[in-house]
């Protein structure tokens, strides 16, 4: 339609507007002079107009200000309104795993911070848990990759079923994944997280007829109010899953610190905000 044509233009107008308080100030400022020049016609014609028409006159000297005024009003605020849904779809498309629909390494990252520093500030508890899939390559190798990303899916589907509203659940890259869990300290995140192994133990995922099953070795760790970071955070839980596997995988391990050492243990963890593909072994 011609009208969504013309506001899809004006959205990119806006969009081209750089938004700062020099600019405000300049808006405020030409919107104060245009309403005393309004108030100053309003008042000559009051005063000085004197015709048959004067009744007339006098209604379009109120009513066309007004007009003018919501008219405009009603303008921008439907061209910010659509700017504000199309960014909200960028941000939603930036931070979102195309094949799991779950958070991706970026949008954990940014959430994770935001979440650390509530806690640092509430002295509030705030654990992570990394996990990924045992034997994951064999999957791949043997049915293909399709049933890889359909056990990818299966896992996500569980993920979103298990964890709370508040909770920040992401793929982090390949078959591992991370789970942010506010207001929860290293025992129960501990706890939380064997039942999450548990319930992917007992729920296979069904691929061309056959019923497989999928199990996960996690690391687990909790912000410690001492000079902590997200970064740290992510290392520790990352050591903790080597730790579970080096057990025999199938398990869950809580790393509180990095006093814990695991043979051949080499860190793979990136902190930019790009997604990535960690290189885990199997």
């Amino acid at each position: 339609m011609m009208s969504e044509e013309y506001l899809d233009s004006f959205c990119r107008y806006l969009g081209r507007i750089k938004t700062t308080r020099h600019m405000l100030l300049v808006a405020g400022l030409f919107a104060a002079v245009c309403s005393l020049l309004s108030l100053f016609s309003t008042h000559f014609i009051l005063v000085f107009v004197g015709s048959p028409i004067e009744p007339l006159v006098k209604f379009l000297s109120y009513i066309l200000p007004f007009s003018l005024v919501f008219a405009s009003s009603f303008l921008l605020i439907r061209g910010f309104s659509a700017v504000h849904t199309k960014n909200e779809y960028l941000w939603e498309i930036a931070e979102r795993d195309d094949l799991t629909r779950l958070v991706n390494r970026a949008g954990f990252l940014r959430r994770g911070r935001n979440l650390a520093m509530k806690a640092e500030r509430d002295m509030s508890s705030l654990s992570m848990i990394m996990f990924d899939v045992d034997h994951f390559k064999t999957i791949n190798d043997t049915r293909g990759h399709s049933a890889g990303d359909m056990a990818l899916r299966h896992l996500s589907d569980l993920l979103r079923q298990i964890c709370r509203d508040g909770d920040v659940v992401a793929r982090w890259g390949g078959e591992e994944f991370a789970i942010i869990l506010p207001n929860a300290n290293a025992q129960g995140a501990t706890i939380w997280g064997e039942r999450l192994r548990e319930k992917i133990a007992k729920t296979p995922f069904i691929w061309k007829d056959r019923a497989m099953c999928l199990t996960i070795s996690a690391g687990v760790t909790e912000w410690t109010h001492e000079g902590d970071s997200l970064e740290a955070m992510v290392e520790r839980a990352d050591k903790g899953l080597y730790l579970a596997k080096a057990a025999g995988r199938n398990r869950v391990h809580l790393l509180r610190n990095h006093l814990e050492t695991v043979p051949a243990f080499e860190q793979d963890v990136m902190f930019s905000d790009e997604q990535g593909t960690p290189g885990h072994v199997a």
